[in-house]
C-alpha cells in the first residue's frame, strides 16, 4: 500500500532499512503513521513521517529536530522511548517506543486503580520529564492519547516528545494550561506540564474531569487525604503564581501525598485478614493464653480513651461557658460605671467664676478676654460604602456582610470558589483567576446567590452579570435566570436572560428594573440542568441609604 502517489511499501521499507513488519494504521493530514519492529532489539515501535516541504505544518522545523534529538538519548521508567529522529529521502520522521497498555484517553476500559497507585504514576512521569526540565526541554502537548496505562495500575508511558508543537490550544481540550489558551504565554513552560499532569491525577483518582466533577476537590468524590486534595489543587491552579514553579517541588509534594494517600501512612497499616483468627484453646499445662488478657486490656483501653475525649469536650464546654459569663459580668460592671459617671458628672455643682483681681487706682482696667466657646458635639460619621461604577450608586454586592453561596454542596476547588464573583474583578481571562464555577450536577439545577442580610434589606435598581463569553474549559452559559426575593422568600423581580459566543473574553448582561425593589437576595441561576453556571461578576447597584439620625442629647440643667 504506497505511503503517498509516489512511494510504495518498499520504498518506505527501503527508507528505512533499521524497520521490518511495517504496516501503516493511519494518518493525519500529511503525517502518515506506521508501526513496525525494530530489528536490533524486536522492539515494537511507531513510526511517524511527514513530507518535509509540509513538516512546517505540525512545527516540525529544524529546531524541533535538534530539541527531539536530546530527547533520543533520555531514557527513563516514567518515559517510552524515542529511538530516532531525523530525515529520509523526501520525510522528515520519529521512530517512538510504541506501548502495548491502552491510553488515558481509553479510561473508561480500566478497572479504578487506587490513590496510591495515580500517585505514583503520575509521580513517574513528573520524573522522567524532569529530567528533560533540567535541559530546557518542555513539553507543552501533554494529552491523554500520549499517556499508556496498564491495566493494573502497575505502569504509566508518557511519550516525551510533543508530537504537534504546532498544533492550536483547542486541539489539546482540557489539557491545554490557562495561560496557553489565553495566550498569556508564547512559548511552552514547566507550568504547562505541570498542569498536565495535575489534570491526568485528578482524572486517575476521580475518573472525572474537575468540570464534570463541579470542581469538588478529590476526597468529596473518593476516600484520600488531604495531602492528595492539596496537591492536586496546586497543580491545576489556573493561576500560574499559585502552581507548582517546578517539577522538583512538584514531586516532593506527591511523595508527602504517597505517605498519606488515605490520611494514615498506608504501608504502616497491616493488611486486614480474611477472617479473624480464633486462639488456640488445647494450651499444654502451665502454659499462659495471652489472649485471654490482651482483648480486656484492648477493651479498656478503648473505654478510656473514649472517655477522655469526651471530658475534654466537656472541659472545653466549661471553659467557654465560664469565659462567656466573666464576659457578661465584666460588661455589666462596665456599663454601670459609665452610667454612674453621667449621672455624677449631670449632678455636678457649678464651677463658681474666679474673683477679678483688684485693680490699683489711675490705673486702666485690662480689655476682658472672652471665653471661648462650647465646643459642638461631633456628628455621628456613617460608615463609607466601597466605590462603586455607577456614579451616584452603590454596588451593595461589595459592601461587608454580605453572603454569597453556591448550589454545589462539597468542597470546591479553591480557584473557582464563590468569593470570585463578588471581588470586582470583571476579567474573564483564566490567567486573572475571577471566575466562579459551579458544574452540572445529576438532576440539579446549577446556581448562585448572593444574601444582603435579614436585617440589611438592600433597594436594587439595576443588576450587571458579567459571564465568561468563550470558556471551553469551563462550559459557558447558553440561558440563565436572574431573581430577587425578600425575607420570606418571595420573589420580587425576575428576568431570563439569553448569552452568546462572542469573540471578546466577556458578555456583559444589564437589567434595568422597571421599579426599585427592596430585597433580601439575588439569586443567578442555569435554566438548564445540562449547563453549568460560570460567572466572572454579579453587580446590585441601587441608590446610597441615608444613615440613620441619632437623637440629640438632653441639655444640661
Amino acid at each position: 500500500m504506497p505511503a503517498d502517489d509516489s512511494l510504495s511499501m518498499d520504498q518506505i521499507a527501503a527508507l528505512f532499512p533499521q524497520l521490518e513488519n511495517i504496516q501503516l494504521v493511519g494518518a493525519k493530514g500529511p503525517q502518515q503513521i506506521f508501526t513496525a519492529t525494530l530489528k536490533s532489539n524486536f522492539a515494537p515501535v511507531m513510526l511517524r513521517v511527514v513530507p518535509t516541504e509540509e513538516a512546517g505544518v505540525f512545527g516540525w522545523n529544524p529546531e524541533f529536530i535538534v530539541r527531539s534529538l536530546t530527547i533520543v538519548e533520555q531514557a527513563h521508567q516514567g518515559l517510552l522511548r524515542v529511538y530516532e529522529v531525523g530525515q529520509a529521502g523526501p520525510f522528515t520522521f520519529i521512530i517512538s517506543e510504541h506501548s502495548p497498555y491502552p491510553r488515558l484517553a481509553d479510561l473508561e476500559t480500566l478497572p479504578q486503580i487506587s490513590p496510591q497507585a495515580a500517585l505514583n504514576l503520575v509521580r513517574n512521569m513528573a520524573e522522567g520529564l524532569l529530567t528533560l526540565h533540567r535541559k530546557n526541554i518542555f513539553h507543552g502537548g501533554i494529552t491523554p492519547k500520549l499517556i499508556s496505562l496498564r491495566a493494573d495500575g502497575g505502569d504509566a508511558l508518557l511519550l516525551p516528545i510533543n508530537i504537534y508543537p504546532a498544533q492550536p490550544p483547542v486541539d489539546m481540550g482540557d489539557f491545554a494550561s490557562p495561560e496557553w489558551v489565553t495566550g498569556a504565554e508564547a512559548a511552552f513552560t514547566p507550568g504547562m506540564d505541570i498542569y498536565a499532569l495535575g489534570l491526568t491525577l485528578y482524572i486517575l483518582l476521580t475518573r472525572k474531569t474537575p468540570m464534570e466533577a463541579g470542581f469538588a476537590m478529590p476526597s468529596t468524590l473518593i476516600k484520600c487525604s488531604d495531602a492528595v486534595d492539596a496537591v492536586v489543587s496546586r497543580a491545576i491552579n489556573p493561576d500560574t503564581r499559585e502552581r507548582y514553579r517546578n517539577l522538583g517541588d512538584f514531586i516532593t509534594d506527591l511523595d508527602k501525598a504517597i505517605a498519606s494517600p488515605t490520611g494514615r501512612n498506608a504501608a504502616a497499616i497491616p493488611p486486614r485478614p480474611s477472617s479473624t483468627p480464633v486462639p488456640a484453646m488445647n494450651m499444654q499445662k502451665g502454659q499462659t493464653n495471652v489472649y485471654y488478657y490482651l482483648i480486656p486490656a484492648l477493651i479498656v483501653g478503648i473505654v478510656l480513651t473514649y472517655t477522655c475525649i469526651l471530658y475534654k469536650k466537656d472541659v472545653v464546654r466549661m471553659r467557654n461557658d465560664y469565659n462567656e459569663q466573666v464576659q457578661k459580668e465584666n460588661n455589666a460592671k462596665a456599663d454601670a460605671a459609665r452610667k454612674a459617671n453621667r449621672e455624677a458628672r449631670r449632678h455636678a455643682p457649678a464651677t463658681p467664676a474666679p474673683s477679678a483681681p483688684a485693680v490699683a487706682e489711675n490705673t486702666t482696667p485690662a480689655p476682658a478676654v472672652p471665653a471661648p466657646a462650647p465646643l459642638p458635639h461631633p456628628e455621628p460619621v456613617p460608615a463609607a460604602p466601597k466605590p462603586s461604577a455607577e456614579p451616584g450608586k452603590v454596588n451593595w454586592s461589595l459592601q461587608p456582610g454580605v453572603k454569597v453561596r453556591q448550589s454545589s454542596n462539597r468542597n470546591m476547588l479553591g480557584a473557582y470558589g464563590p468569593e470570585k464573583a463578588v471581588d470586582g474583578n470583571t476579567s474573564s481571562e483564566l490567567s486573572d483567576v475571577s471566575i466562579s464555577a459551579t458544574g452540572v450536577a445529576e438532576g440539579k439545577t446549577a446556581w448562585f446567590g448572593i444574601d444582603f442580610g435579614k436585617e440589611t434589606n438592600r433597594t436594587i435598581e439595576k443588576v450587571v452579570i458579567y459571564t465568561p463569553a468563550n470558556l471551553t474549559l469551563l462550559g459557558t452559559m447558553e440561558e440563565f435566570k436572574v431573581i430577587l426575593y425578600d425575607n420570606d422568600k418571595n420573589v420580587l423581580a425576575e428576568k431570563t436572560f439569553n448569552t452568546t459566543p462572542s469573540e471578546k473574553s466577556t458578555n456583559v448582561t444589564t437589567w434595568k428594573l422597571e421599579a426599585p425593589v427592596k430585597a433580601r437576595a439575588l439569586r443567578v441561576e442555569s435554566t438548564d440542568p445540562a449547563h453549568p453556571l460560570a460567572l466572572t461578576e454579579v453587580e446590585a447597584y441601587g441608590p446610597e441609604e441615608a444613615a440613620e439620625t441619632l437623637a440629640p442629647a438632653p441639655a444640661e440643667e
